[in-house]
């Protein structure tokens, strides 16, 4: 991880990339790193992206901006029978497939501007709150405590060195692009502890370090649709498609295990992708236009293979440390009555759960309908809605406590290396090596500010929604056949991953739209569900609207001080194109083979009786 007192430098916007030959013509990437360079830091360009959708939304709202939220159904007609009853039934197209229509629901969505007394006091009090929420915020806070002070006692580079007399050198790309789209069993930590690791190994092996940040990146990002273990997300989305589900079949049941099967195929699928990509294209273009990388990032641990007895010593106690702590946390997780054990449902330090429900504010002394509940009186009524929805929902115990997991897992083995290594003398050692991990992010959270601002100003103003029904509209009204639509569909996500982050909050948007729709010409929840995870993964990769692009911008900027944002985009646009169309052909292909997507998780939905 680089310096946090080192700043991203930015190439002069009237010179051509130094990195490019005299005489040589630029290459599509080289066009991309060289555009891309164009776009201001990341934390500005967040702060623009939020003043454009200020914009907009008073621009929409002054031009009475609409769209008309719709609802699937299926177009009936009367037969009548033998004995004179007339009945209602589907009615049916040339091919035999119920008709569909799209009615609509609701009143059309309007922006609601931010250019209003009511919008900038918006913005100003709810600043904070949105920086606060941001998931990132504490997953990448905690899990850096542990995993910098690993590092800065020397743990990882001694390990890293270990592991390069071990690990065959043509096998490396494979094996880190694997780890990478397995680490979603621990959220989102794969960005903070892989790709730092693999540039540091591919560096001791005599490989090009940025090739190795590249391949967990892939592995990581573009593979976080892939695994071979069930996660916190595929618990949310299986809620999402659940619910969505319901609008057509009330029985409708969505397993967590709903697309296991495409999951552990989409791991391999991944790490074939990323070697491939890795080893013939990325890496050749980087010894060959970039091969002073090696030499800037490398220092006298990288270069010295060899450990010292005191660092074999070291290592060995804390790779112990770690295993011993694994196995005590596998107790608490596996072992009946044990506190990690089973399910169970975060609470508050009161007992009670977080809940969140949608409430309307009204004046004082309004009088309220009979049943309504009244939260607070003065000066302000607050009449409850809707039903409530817990914030946390349950699940395995195992599954809320992955981030202090994380953080005790890189603790401790740090720890046991600086003490035995002599790098851990007293109290001061200690609170410099936690303090090391912080520092690495300090720009990620100057970053994270604006980001969070961008995404609030997307929901309070509705274009996302609007984005959302618009973009659904068009998918329906295209009447293609069913793998031409899962393909569509793909599109329509990555579309959507230029205009919303987060993988959960997209899908809470586009599966009330998606599912109702595609179920009605047949598509199941579970495959409407495993393209939008292509969608969204293949993307992570180049939006700049990955929390965590600025984490892997460090890493490249210890090795190249000059990158910027469009170089790194540039270096991973290869993987994106790749495993977008390797990817999407694979779930096309596994349409045809009639495979079930899961246990119990059909491709096609037969409505019941």
């Amino acid at each position: 991880m680089s310096d946090a007192s080192q700043t991203p430098a930015t190439i002069p916007a009237t010179t051509l990339p130094p990195e490019t030959p005299p005489g040589r013509r630029r290459s599509f990437l080289d066009w991309i790193e060289f555009i891309g360079n164009k776009l201001p830091e990341p934390a500005l360009l967040f702060a623009l992206l939020a003043a454009v959708v200020v914009a907009l939304s008073a621009i929409g709202a002054a031009l009475d901006w609409q769209v008309q939220p719709v609802k699937p159904t299926v177009v009936m007609e009367a037969v009548v029978g033998a004995d004179g009853t007339t009945t209602q039934v589907p009615k049916l197209d040339a091919r035999g497939a119920p008709m569909v229509d799209l009615v609509e629901t609701g009143a059309p969505i309007r922006p609601q501007s931010l250019l209003t007394v009511d919008g900038i006091y918006w913005m100003l009090s709810s600043a904070l709150r949105n920086f606060a929420q941001m998931p990132a915020l504490p997953l990448i806070f905690t899990a850096m405590l542990g995993i910098g002070l690993a590092e800065k006692f020397g743990f990882f580079s001694a390990l890293m060195r270990a592991l390069a007399l071990l690990t065959p050198r043509r096998l490396l790309t494979p094996a880190v692009v694997l780890v990478g789209a397995t680490s979603s069993i621990a959220s989102d930590a794969g960005y903070i502890i892989l790709p730092p690791l693999a540039a540091a190994l591919y560096l001791a092996m005599g490989r090009h370090p940025v090739a190795g940040m590249a391949a967990a990146f892939c592995g990581v990002a573009g593979g976080f649709g892939g695994g071979f273990f069930p996660n916190g997300s595929d618990g949310v989305l299986t809620g999402f498609a659940q619910d969505a589900a319901r609008v057509i079949d009330p029985n409708y049941t969505v397993s967590i295990l709903h697309n296991y099967f495409f999951k552990v195929v989409s791991a391999f699928t991944v790490m074939c992708v990323g070697w491939f990509v890795t080893d013939r294209i990325v890496e050749p273009r980087l010894r060959r236009q970039h091969p002073d990388d090696m030499q800037a990032g490398a220092d006298g641990t990288a270069q010295q293979m060899a450990l010292t007895p005191r660092e074999r010593r070291a290592l060995g106690g804390a790779l112990v440390a770690m295993l011993a702590g694994a196995a005590v946390l596998a107790a608490l997780i596996l072992v009946p009555g044990m506190p990690l054990h089973g399910d169970g449902q975060p609470t508050l330090p009161n007992g009670r759960v977080l809940v969140q429900q949608a409430v309307t504010l009204v004046p004082a002394g309004t009088e309220l309908e009979e049943g309504s509940t009244v939260l607070a009186s003065d000066p302000l009524q607050v009449v409850a809605e809707g039903a409530p929805r817990l914030a946390e929902s349950p699940g395995p115990r195992w599954s809320h406590v992955i981030v202090p997991m994380i953080f005790l897992l890189f603790l401790l083995p740090g720890l046991v290396f600086g003490v035995i290594n002599g790098a851990l003398r007293n109290q001061q050692d200690l609170a410099d090596a936690l303090n090391h991990g912080i520092r690495s992010i300090v720009p990620v959270l100057v970053m994270l500010f604006f980001l969070a601002q961008f995404v609030a100003y997307m929901g309070y103003s509705g274009l996302d929604r609007m984005l959302a029904y618009a973009g659904g509209s068009l998918l329906f009204d295209a009447d293609l056949p069913i793998p031409l639509l899962v393909v569509a569909f793909v599109a329509v996500v990555v579309f959507g991953d230029f205009a919303m982050s987060g993988m959960l909050s997209k899908f809470g948007v586009l599966a009330p739209i998606f599912i109702p729709m595609f179920m009605i010409v047949g598509i199941s929840p579970e495959l409407t569900t495993a393209a939008y995870r292509i969608g969204d993964s293949v993307v992570n990769i180049v939006t700049p609207l990955n929390s965590y692009l600025l984490i892997i911008l460090a890493v490249f900027q210890k090795y190249r001080q000059s990158a910027g944002l469009g170089t790194l985009i540039a270096l991973m646009v290869p993987y994106s194109i790749v495993l977008g169309l390797v990817w999407t052909a694979m779930l096309v292909l596994w349409y045809f083979t009639g495979a079930p997507l899961g246990p119990d998780s059909p491709l096609l939905y037969l409505p019941r009786g």
